[in-house]
């Protein structure tokens, strides 16, 4: 599949695709790095974009996809639990230069917000624009635009983004781009966490954002 979208994007004279992969190299796995401790695991599918939808899609590097991402508070739990192995996974793997192992985070996906209209609903309520689906990359070519996905621009230089399906919104990840800042993001989880009831996990911080207390301030959650 990632030959045959490489060989598309070549032909439309669009992206990196078209630079041939390095030849591979046999590599002690004792000697490997990893530089950074935990990705998402989640089965995506890759299409092919157009050329318009190319030209405007956001584009970002595989391992970013729901590095920090909106659940229900109904799974509050189960992120606490995952967290808390995932802490000690990390600590366990961490070296002075990487990890000497990844911890895949294989989550049962089911719907964020419900709804066969929910993209629409959340851009409305978050003064979002609608973008193309995000078009995920590695270091060295495009590997697709993201089947069934969506993304919302929001102000403040933040990006929603998942997959969706007729039953909802079935991920719902955060993106703070090169100029946008933190406070951004917490404005854009209070405003999830009023109206749908979510919580915000940053799973390469380790902590999750619960709720907004009586005083205005996030409550916080680390393992």
């Amino acid at each position: 599949m990632k030959k045959l979208l490489a060989s598309a994007f070549a032909a439309l004279g669009i992206a990196n695709g078209a630079q041939a992969a390095p030849p591979p190299q046999d590599v002690d796995p004792r000697t490997m790095r990893f530089s950074m401790p935990t990705v998402a695991a989640d089965d995506i599918q890759f299409v092919m974009p157009t050329r318009e939808t190319f030209e405007i899609a956001p584009q970002f590097h595989e391992d970013e996809w729901s590095q920090i991402e909106f659940f229900p508070a109904s799974r509050l739990a189960e992120i606490k639990a995952r967290l808390t192995e995932y802490k000690a996974f990390e600590k366990n793997h961490r070296t002075p230069n990487g990890w000497t192992d990844i911890y895949a985070r294989r989550i049962t996906r089911s719907p964020v917000i419900p709804g066969s209209n929910a993209v629409a609903e959340l851009a409305n309520l978050v003064h979002a624009s609608i973008l193309p689906a995000p078009i995920l990359t590695t270091t060295s070519r495009a590997l697709g635009q993201v089947k069934s996905g969506y993304t919302l621009q929001l102000p403040g230089e933040i990006m929603l983004y998942g997959m969706a399906s007729d039953l909802g919104l079935q991920s719902l990840g955060a993106l703070v781009e090169r100029d946008g800042n933190d406070q951004s993001l917490a404005a854009t989880f209070e405003v999830l966490n009023k109206n749908y009831g979510l919580v915000l996990a940053d799973w390469r911080s380790q902590i999750v954002f619960v709720n907004t207390n009586s005083q205005g301030a996030i409550d916080v959650w680390r393992p």
